[in-house]
């Protein structure tokens, strides 16, 4: 008998917690913490003839029945699920959705290692047809059997249980990432990088998604805590609903959490900085200016995925993180980004806020963005001193002809103590009239060889940032995935 009870009773306070328990008769008399007092007998629960109850809440929460043939101890869920038929009910539709999420969960690892079900039915000697109903939940399984296919697979109990585990395929994951603007790589590297139980956990936090449901929702990139100002020229669709600016985000407060770079001290004049941050030689490369720039408390963190935006800045902890993103590999378009970056924060566009340049940047004299302008002239003015007149000299020098182009370039370059292959990107964007395109950016990107490649060189300087002691597990996955690879 059940006394005062509801179809919601369990979710009540008390409803699990016993309070006193003796033998009336041949039966069971149960009371519980909310004032339900049940009474069944022993038979129920296996025990035949006499039995002695014994129960202490402040020792264990089981009831004990102790009779000749042994003892048998019974949870607060085995008496409730004998007593109450509505809570009873509640347990078999868990238990059936525990056999569904147990399918899913193999389905994923199955189709996850490229396996077919009838070659893992094979490799366990079961039928394709059992396999498939295992799969779909429909098939009352043992653990024995559970921990064959697993084993089948190369995998453990570890990678289907667990709140964290998904119940989904990574086919899945793509398929939902191409819809949401994030390139396949992208979720190839976090996958590749992150330990099966932290997928969950890390795609929620740095992309936005949803992982709870069978499948996948469309990630998005609302709740940032940022108001970011987007500059977007030639771009369009809208790259404020992106998931790489979450990312991104999510990438920087990774990297102050275990970087420990001094106080930020502020951004003098561009010819100031340019003194300062040249190396031994005189020239601003990429390695002399992260090397400055870190050493004034500005965090530069490289990011990897396609489209969206090419390099950002904000303020995060008091602190102007720079992401950079460019798709081009050579250094002298990532020097550029980074020049340009730090002029939107020189020049006190970045206050607290962030802003994203969504288009690949460079020297483009058609750009009617006030704050735009800034950040190029700060850039140009810190990696090349008087830039229009460099400009200029190689002008002179080219004489018109696509031919002395390369040579001109190198020679007012060296003769202005500045870096050939910069020189030559920013010639290449300004001297329109000198040949095709094609013709000026080929000695351009020749003469930009020996300054290597970008994302290298930011992500050395990251790294000796890094204090890897104290990087949890998750940290060091997504930085992995995402910053270093």
């Amino acid at each position: 008998m059940v006394t005062d009870t509801t179809s919601a009773g369990w979710t009540a306070p008390g409803y699990s917690d016993v309070r006193r328990a003796v033998r009336v008769g041949t039966d069971l008399h149960i009371e519980f913490m909310n004032g339900d007092v049940v009474s069944v007998p022993s038979t129920r629960f296996g025990v035949e003839g006499d039995f002695e109850v014994r129960f202490d809440a402040d020792d264990s929460p089981a009831v004990q029945l102790v009779a000749d043939s042994g003892v048998r101890e019974l949870s607060w869920g085995q008496i409730r699920t004998a007593t109450d038929p509505v809570f009873a009910q509640e347990m078999r539709r868990q238990d059936a959705e525990e056999s569904r999420r147990i399918g899913r969960r193999l389905r994923a690892l199955r189709e996850d290692r490229g396996l077919s079900q009838r070659e893992v039915a094979g490799l366990v000697g079961m039928p394709a047809p059992q396999l498939s109903k295992i799969e779909s939940g429909t098939y009352d399984m043992r653990v024995s059997t559970v921990q064959t296919l697993l084993r089948a697979m190369g995998a453990s109990f570890a990678d289907i249980s667990g709140p964290d585990a998904l119940d989904f395929s990574q086919k899945s994951l793509r398929r939902v990432a191409e819809k949401a603007g994030v390139s396949a790589d992208l979720v190839d590297r976090l996958l590749s990088h992150t330990p099966r139980h932290l997928v969950r956990r890390i795609f929620s936090t740095a992309l936005g998604w949803d992982l709870g449901s069978t499948e996948p929702a469309t990630p998005g990139a609302g709740g940032l805590g940022l108001n970011i100002a987007f500059k977007a020229s030639k771009s369009t669709g809208d790259p404020a609903s992106s998931p790489l600016i979450r990312l991104a985000v999510a990438c920087s407060e990774t990297v102050l959490s275990v970087a420990k770079p001094p106080d930020f001290v502020g951004m003098p004049e561009a010819s100031e900085a340019r003194r300062a941050a040249a190396d031994p030689e005189g020239v601003v490369t990429l390695r002399s200016l992260l090397d400055w720039v870190w050493g004034r408390g500005v965090v530069v963190v490289p990011l990897h995925g396609r489209g969206a935006f090419c390099a950002a800045a904000w303020s995060l902890r008091d602190r102007p993180v720079v992401v950079l993103k460019d798709s081009r590999s050579s250094a002298v378009f990532w020097l550029f980004d980074l020049g340009h970056e730090l002029g939107h924060i020189a020049r006190g566009h970045v206050h607290g806020d962030g802003i994203v340049d969504v288009d690949q940047l460079g020297p483009d004299e058609s750009i009617v963005d006030a704050q735009e302008r800034e950040a190029n002239t700060y850039a140009l003015e810190l990696l090349l001193g008087d830039h229009a007149a460099l400009v200029e000299s190689v002008r002179r020098e080219s004489r018109g002809n696509y031919l002395r182009f390369k040579d001109a370039v190198a020679t007012v370059a060296q003769q202005a103590n500045v870096s050939p292959g910069l020189l030559g990107m920013v010639a290449a964007y300004e001297l329109t009239e000198i040949g095709q395109a094609k013709d000026r950016w080929g000695s351009a990107t020749n003469l930009a060889g020996p300054d290597g490649e970008g994302r290298g060189q930011v992500q050395t300087a990251l790294i000796a940032q890094l204090d890897t002691r104290g990087m949890t597990e998750e940290d060091a996955s997504l930085l992995s995935a995402a910053v270093l690879s």
